[in-house]
């Protein structure tokens, strides 16, 4: 997928995943779902999260918060 980091907002996540409002904030709520990041009055998504979901579900495993870690580290960095 993209090399590009992108923020999204959830409109584009939906498309993106094909998963509707009600089911992306349910798999929240569980830890299955990356969750958004609240710019300013907004919340979106970054890209790398979401496609790193789409390719665990594309591989037939549970995507997990701590799936993402390195990278979470090196945008803290």
């Amino acid at each position: 997928m993209a090399d590009e980091i992108a923020l999204w907002p959830l409109k584009e996540v939906k498309l993106r995943v094909g998963l509707s409002t009600a089911t992306i904030y349910r798999m929240m709520a569980k830890e299955l779902f990356p969750k958004p990041r609240k710019i300013g009055t907004k919340s979106l998504w970054f890209s790398p999260e979401i496609e790193e979901f789409i390719l665990a579900v594309a591989a037939g495993k549970a995507w997990s918060p701590n799936m993402g870690q390195s990278m979470g580290q090196e945008l803290a960095a």
